[in-house]
C-alpha cells in the first residue's frame, strides 16, 4: 500500500512538472516567435530606411556636383569679366 501511493504520488508530481514545463514550452514558443516577428519587422522598416537613405544620399550628391559645376562657371565667367574689364580699362587709359 505504501508503494502504490509513492507511485501514485511521483505520478502526481511527475503530470504537475509536466504541466508546468509544458506551460513554459507553450509560453517560451509563443514570445520567441512574436520576438522574431517584430525582429523582421524592424529588418524590414530599417531596409526600407536605408533605401531611402540612399536615394536622398544619391539626391545630395548630384545636387551639390550641379552647384559645384555652376561654382567653376561663375568662376571662369568671373575671372573672363575681369579679364574683359582690364582690357577695357588699359584700352581707355591709352
Amino acid at each position: 500500500k505504501d508503494m502504490q501511493q509513492e507511485l501514485t504520488k511521483a505520478l502526481e508530481d511527475d503530470k504537475a512538472v509536466h504541466e508546468q514545463l509544458d506551460c513554459w514550452c507553450k509560453t517560451n514558443e509563443r514570445e520567441k516567435t512574436k520576438a522574431i516577428e517584430l525582429g523582421e519587422q524592424r529588418e524590414a522598416e530599417l531596409e526600407a530606411f536605408l533605401g531611402e537613405a540612399l536615394a536622398k544620399m544619391q539626391e545630395l550628391k548630384a545636387k551639390r556636383d550641379a552647384a559645384l559645376e555652376e561654382v567653376n562657371r561663375d568662376e571662369v565667367a568671373l575671372q573672363q569679366a575681369s579679364t574683359l574689364r582690364m582690357e577695357e580699362n588699359k584700352a581707355f587709359h591709352a
